[in-house]
């Protein structure tokens, strides 16, 4: 059987000063957690992004290709969280979500007649 290359599905094209940001990141998060397998993903993301990150010029502009599977997605995304997560000022915005939702509620509610409800019958 021969070998077959199985490529990444998912692809992100950032500037130079996005991937900065997110090796930077990488290594805020490797450096700084206490927990250790945060530290750990960290480090091994971190890694592969600076070996296999692909910079090409386009229309006189450097754009790094990167590839990445869906666990090592999920890994970048759970790691900006953990970042953010220490800087962030303690704001309930699961509350806000709330109010927002109940305020939309009641205009709805007071903007709208049963006369203007499209009903699937």
């Amino acid at each position: 059987m021969a070998y077959s290359k199985r490529i990444p599905p998912i692809k992100i094209v950032l500037t130079i000063k996005e991937y900065n940001t997110l090796i930077g990141v990488l290594t805020e998060n490797s450096n700084s957690q206490n927990d250790e397998i945060i530290k750990n993903i960290a480090l091994l993301t971190k890694e592969k992004l600076l070996k296999y990150s692909v910079p090409r010029n386009v229309n006189e502009n450097i754009e790094i290709d990167i590839r990445l599977y869906i666990n090592e997605a999920v890994d970048i995304i759970s790691q900006f969280l953990t970042f953010t997560n220490l800087r962030l000022k303690e704001i309930d915005y699961y509350q806000v979500l709330l109010k927002v939702r109940e305020n939309i509620g009641d205009l709805t509610n007071e903007n709208v007649s049963d006369n203007d409800i499209i009903r699937n019958e």
